[in-house]
């Protein structure tokens, strides 16, 4: 009877692990943030270290992890992770990392007491940590490393949001991404893209590249939660007019979900995008989502960068870059639909042919009315451009005055004159 009613149990578990009714992860140590239920308040991440060298410019993490896939690369056989944490309602006990599937090392040095600027983001319950995690017996499988807190109710937390990685193995250079920074550097003035409808990028992919991703560096949320901040990008090929080029289906979508405060938001379609010219639009926000105003437009792509709101062009721009690859398949290039030929020369007369000569007189025209010959003091200089462009000239070109009537007429007064005096010298001949 026993064991029946063990064997039911355990069918019964079963079935409800199936449905998802009772979840079991194995795997993990600590809670992810995603599943935690409390509030935190702040958070950074500010520097990684390997064997205590930067792995990048200190408060760049978000960049860092982006262009890595949340990967960190060795070997090393230390990595610090420095930065803060701060809760609303838990206190933190202790700091460590859980690396795999292991139990989490803590050590009472990781823990930091906070300056007054990290108090007044994260609350009363904010700490700074500095964690040194040993990972010198790792190799070159992908292994799941994450910096944890103990906080006062006994829950392991994930000190960051993604889900983070170690390898010793090279980071393969295959098909590396070419980062193009479209802007100098930023301010630390915030433009708020939830006040507008959309916000646009018009960008060019070189040739022999595709677009491996768009980025909005540091995207500011004013603080905002942790989760429900996002947009919808869509992308489009450029047809010279932006309202004309956003009438047209998007060849990718891609939707941001639960922005962080201040990350880079790394936009990365599913579609091909080959190179060419493009516009992503932002629209559909929710919450507070913006970019930090950049110095200026890179100048190298002055040219063929801009950005947009409510589809209008504006001078400024956030601080943004794009990362392309190359392009192993290029499709072939896009063809030009053929202009009209003009009408085939018969090959009988297909030899070069002179210009037709003007006729010598020209055929009388009536004379303009006389313009007033008073000039105005400041009048521009005179613009031929649409004479020419009616003469079939060039910009450069003087267009040609025509007959002079009043010549033509007067030598012919000359020859009617000449002939009368002839005529009477030969009548008066006859009368002698």
């Amino acid at each position: 009877m026993k064991k029946r009613a063990a064997v039911i149990i355990v069918v019964i578990a079963l079935a409800l692990m199936s449905l998802g009714v009772i979840t079991v992860h194995a795997d993990l140590q600590y809670t992810t943030q995603t599943d935690f239920d409390g509030i935190i308040k702040g958070q950074a991440l500010d520097v990684i270290q390997g064997d205590g060298k930067n792995l990048f410019t200190p408060g760049y993490t978000g960049d860092f992890l982006s262009e890595n896939k949340a990967t960190i690369y060795g070997p090393f056989q230390t990595i610090t992770f420095s930065g803060w944490f701060g809760l609303e309602e838990n206190e933190i006990v202790e700091f460590g990392y859980a690396i795999g599937e292991n139990a989490p090392v803590f050590d009472e040095s990781f823990i930091k007491e906070p300056e007054a600027p990290v108090k007044a983001a994260g609350g009363e319950y904010a700490m700074r940590y500095v964690i040194v995690m040993d990972v010198s017996s790792l190799g070159e499988e992908l292994t799941s490393i994450m910096p944890v807190a103990k906080l006062d109710d006994g829950t392991v937390l994930a000190l960051h949001y993604l889900d983070l990685k170690y390898t010793t193995k090279e980071k393969s250079q295959t098909g590396k991404p070419v980062t193009l920074a479209l802007t100098s550097d930023r301010t630390n003035d915030p433009l708020n893209f939830s006040s507008s409808v959309s916000v646009g990028f018009r960008f060019v992919v070189p040739e022999g590249y595709k677009l491996d991703t768009f980025t909005v560096q540091q995207a500011p949320t004013w603080n905002g939660p942790t989760s429900g901040i996002g947009c919808t990008a869509d992308i489009y090929r450029w047809t010279g007019d932006y309202d004309e080029t956003i009438e047209a289906d998007p060849i990718g979508e891609y939707v941001v979900e639960d922005h962080k405060d201040c990350m880079s938001m790394e936009i990365a379609f599913d579609s091909y995008v080959p190179a060419g010219t493009y516009l992503i639009e932002l629209t559909e926000f929710t919450g507070n989502l913006g970019g930090w105003l950049a110095t200026e437009i890179a100048p190298e792509f002055a040219d063929t960068y801009c950005f947009y709101q409510n589809s209008y062009e504006d001078e400024q721009s956030v601080h943004v870059k794009m990362t392309v690859t190359v392009d192993d398949d290029p499709p072939a290039p896009t063809e030009v639909p053929p202009t009209k030929e003009p009408t085939q020369v018969p090959e009988e007369t297909a030899t070069p042919v002179p210009p037709t000569e003007a006729p010598t007189d020209a055929p009388a025209t009536e004379a303009p009315t006389k313009a007033p010959e008073d000039k105005p003091t400041n009048a521009p200089e005179a613009d031929n451009t649409d004479d020419l462009a009616q003469n079939g000239g060039e910009k450069g070109d003087v267009k040609k005055s025509g007959p002079n009537l009043g010549l033509i007429l007067g030598i012919a007064g000359g020859v009617i004159a000449l002939a009368a005096i002839i005529i009477g010298v030969a009548v008066s001949k006859k009368k002698k």
